[in-house]
């Protein structure tokens, strides 16, 4: 057990005797278990108190209880050897023995559902993009201003969870005993081994699930009983029902709830003899949006390029544009923008004034 490993390995320390090699142990021990420095407090009163008095306190233990019982044993005068070693061993080693038997079922539950618990966070900032490779192999790719969370002993587990805050590109390591499953607010997406995109902002009417390869089984929170299968080139979408829902594929709309659920076929955006997924364009670092509204596009804007977009015309925020930028920084991609609609703006450090 990592308790018992971590007290003998501190009273080795506190006593001095402890090798480069166990310290460097002990340092990565109490890394994974930082609770354990429990443990190095409690050992070093024990030790103070055994020091208290010094030599001559053992020694005139031993000699009162030489008188009282003399013929019990052959004693021999106490050394400094024998009371040192009484000091330094009996007194802590029967106490630590009292530590850990008190307290060894209290860590063991204690330190199961720590592991269970302590999760690693991923951010990535506006303007920013990262790429993951999680303890089980996965390969995540994480967009602009989104978060990723993930256990670190997820392997240990029946299914490997993880949360998501924004967008992410799944590429799931195969394991058949171990479901992966991406958990959001609003979904829920468990999968053995596949490629598929998520994207879920906060604030944002519409939250997607994109299948590339494999297959995918997703619920939506609150609705359990629903389970939506995707096949490739699928996407499902949940959507406030003030959308404009009229070009959708397939509606799976509950009336008496207050958003649509629907799966619909992906198609490429073509744009001069080049053709686009529009959902994952953004992993090979393309921005590609077709027939959207300029207040739809703000968001997206926004992200991409780490800036903050104030619009309020509400002329402008119906204008559409259909494009892909690369390259362009926010300054060359509104002007590209202006060919196409007519608008000004005005650029103070990361903010960008529309009007």
């Amino acid at each position: 057990m990592h308790e018992n490993r971590i007290v003998e390995l501190l009273t080795r320390k506190i006593a001095g005797e402890a090798t480069h090699l166990e310290l460097g142990e002990l340092s990565y021990l109490l890394s994974q278990y930082p609770d354990a420095v429990y443990y190095e407090a409690l050992l070093e009163q024990v030790w103070d108190f055994g020091h208290e008095g010094d030599q001559a306190d053992v020694t005139e233990a031993f000699d009162k209880h030489k008188l009282k019982f003399p013929d019990d044993l052959d004693f021999e005068a106490p050394s400094k050897t024998v009371g040192g070693y009484f000091k330094k061993y009996v007194l802590v080693y029967a106490t630590l023995a009292l530590i850990i038997l008190s307290t060894s079922l209290y860590f063991s539950k204690f330190y199961t559902s720590s592991r269970k618990e302590v999760r690693v966070k991923i951010f990535a900032g506006k303007g920013i993009r990262k790429e993951i490779k999680l303890p089980d192999g996965t390969l995540v790719r994480l967009n602009s201003d989104s978060r990723l969370s993930y256990d670190l002993d997820m392997q240990s587990h029946d299914q490997r969870d993880v949360s998501l805050t924004g967008e992410a590109f799944f590429k799931v390591a195969h394991d058949k005993e171990r479901p992966f499953v991406v958990k959001t607010s609003k979904i829920a997406i468990k999968v053995l081994g596949t490629e598929f995109n998520v994207k879920e902002y906060p604030g944002d009417r519409e939250s997607e699930t994109t299948l590339l390869k494999g297959s995918i089984e997703l619920t939506v929170n609150g609705r359990s009983d629903q389970k939506f299968v995707l096949k490739p080139s699928e996407k499902f979408a949940l959507v406030e029902k003030n959308r404009n829902l009229a070009d959708r594929n397939r509606n799976l709309a509950d009336k008496n709830s207050s958003s649509v659920l629907m799966i619909e076929n992906i198609s490429p955006v073509k744009l001069g003899d080049q053709e686009y997924i529009q959902e994952t364009s953004w992993i090979e670092n393309k921005l590609v949006f077709q027939n959207e509204s300029f207040e739809d596009l703000l968001p997206k804007l926004e992200r991409w390029y780490n800036v903050k977009i104030i619009l309020n015309d509400p002329t402008i925020k119906s204008y559409r544009f259909t494009g892909i930028f690369i390259k362009e920084n926010i300054i060359q991609a509104l002007e590209a923008m202006q060919l196409i609609k007519s608008f000004h703006y005005k650029l103070n450090e990361n903010e960008v004034r529309i009007y």
